[in-house]
């Protein structure tokens, strides 16, 4: 009683004021105190639980990466593909580079934003030819352009995204065409990790450690994208507009015997489907599948697109895949994280390994697991992603050896010959364009 009534002197308080002030304080100490005791805050991971999860990543990073530890790479392929660093500096000058005849490019593409160098300079001026760094021709059309005199430090580079089987899609005059292009580029410019500007539709790659500490805290379901949205009344979906494929749609049809499945694109059979997702276009329907059929139009050599890496992943849904050989895929995706056609006896067998999938969330989830260590990347351009092509010649400029190389015929097939490196055999019909063959 002292106490307060010689503090309310020194402050010009009454007396009354003071003791309500105190009881009220009093009161609020003792709700903070009972609460922390009723709900007990969580523990903080042990040291030991942080260091067993650290032990589990690394390994499971290092036995991925194991796999890739022969590949033959250039520079910027170890980079991409086998997770080395860039232990490579921008050069001390900058490079010209004639992109010619390139369908897509425009001066909007002309721009190194977040890449790893910003010494080049893109132009489509074709009389700039004898002057530039490197000239990059597409295949698509099965044209080159001709100098008389072609500087020797000149890198020439072949650039095709699309399979071996349409290289040349869009040229007059399909076949032949490799000899004319022999013995004049220095360099390939494809999907492939074994091209010396390896441009894939996406990679795999690892979270960093923080982040992986912080997802392993989560149930895996809210790391799924669009998990919320998935549906369990039709399971799988597919879009495809190039119906020359026979083979996918067949397989398709014999799916639907024992499974719903929507189908997207030019080849659906009401106007709604065949309209509802456009192509190259985001389609923001395909978040509600579990499954999406990420059937290739031709079955060659590392060619996976953004069928898996947009449509499925990006999506949170499990890719059931069609083209590409099954130890690409292992190599190149996520591990355990796809459906291939090829390790199931029939369609039915698959359809049934689909709905077992889809009533058993525990059984299901571990096809997502990978989610705890890698991401997914989309490097093609195509729904508002970053288009990484000019980046990665740049970075190739900078970082691969100097070395003298020429494609003669002979290893120009081991990158454009369908013979050699694919299994199925479409041709698309003659009319159609590049963004029909999807």
């Amino acid at each position: 009683m002292a106490i307060s009534n010689r503090f309310s002197k020194i402050i010009g308080v009454s007396n009354s004021v003071i003791k309500t002030v105190f009881l009220i304080a009093f009161i609020c100490f003792m709700l903070v105190h009972l609460f922390d005791r009723e709900v007990p805050r969580p523990e903080k991971a042990s040291l030991r639980e942080i260091n067993k999860r650290s032990y589990v990543y690394n390994l499971t990073i290092e036995r991925y990466y194991d796999r890739r530890k022969y590949w033959v790479t250039s520079n910027l392929g170890s980079i991409l593909f086998k997770n080395q660093p860039i232990k490579y500096r921008q050069q001390n000058r900058t490079f010209t580079v004639l992109v010619w005849s390139h369908p897509w490019w425009t001066q909007e593409n002309n721009s190194l934003f977040m890449c790893s160098v910003n010494n080049c300079v893109f132009t489509d001026k074709y009389e700039l030819i004898n002057k530039v760094d490197a000239v990059v021709v597409t295949t698509y059309q099965g044209r080159i352009p001709w100098v008389h005199i072609r500087k020797r430090s000149q890198r020439w580079v072949f650039l095709s995204s699309e399979s071996p089987l349409n290289t040349f899609v869009r040229a007059e005059r399909k076949s032949s065409l490799l000899a004319p292009m022999a013995n004049v580029f220095n360099w390939s410019m494809t999907y492939r990790s074994d091209s010396d500007v390896p441009i894939p539709y996406g990679r795999t790659v690892p979270l960093t450690e923080a982040m992986m500490h912080k997802i392993s805290t989560r149930p895996i379901t809210k790391v799924i994208p669009y998990w919320d949205y998935k549906q369990k009344d039709v399971l799988a979906v597919a879009m495809i507009s190039n119906c020359g494929v026979a083979e996918r749609l067949n397989y398709i049809n014999e799916l639907q015997k024992y499974i719903k499945v929507d189908l997207f694109g030019r080849c659906a059979t009401t106007t709604e489907m065949r309209y509802g997702c456009p192509p190259y276009a985001d389609c923001p329907k395909l978040r509600n599948y579990l499954f999406f059929l990420a059937f290739e139009n031709t079955g060659c050599r590392q060619y996976i697109t953004e069928k898996v890496f947009h449509n499925a992943f990006a999506k949170g849904a499990i890719p059931v895949v069609m083209g590409a050989p099954l130890a690409d895929y292992e190599k190149l995706l996520p591990p355990n994280s796809f459906l291939h056609v090829n390790s199931f006896n029939s369609p039915r067998e698959l359809a049934m390994e689909i709905i077992h999938l889809s009533t058993n969330d525990d059984y299901l989830e571990t096809y997502h697991k990978w989610r705890q260590y890698f991401e997914i990347t989309n490097e093609h351009g195509n729904f508002g992603n970053k288009l990484y092509d000019l980046c990665r010649l740049c970075e190739a400029l900078n970082y691969n050896d100097n070395q003298t190389k020429v494609y003669d015929e002979d290893t120009l097939k081991l990158f454009l010959d369908p013979k050699l490196l694919c299994t199925t055999p479409v041709n698309p019909p003659p009319h159609l364009l590049i963004t029909d063959l999807k």
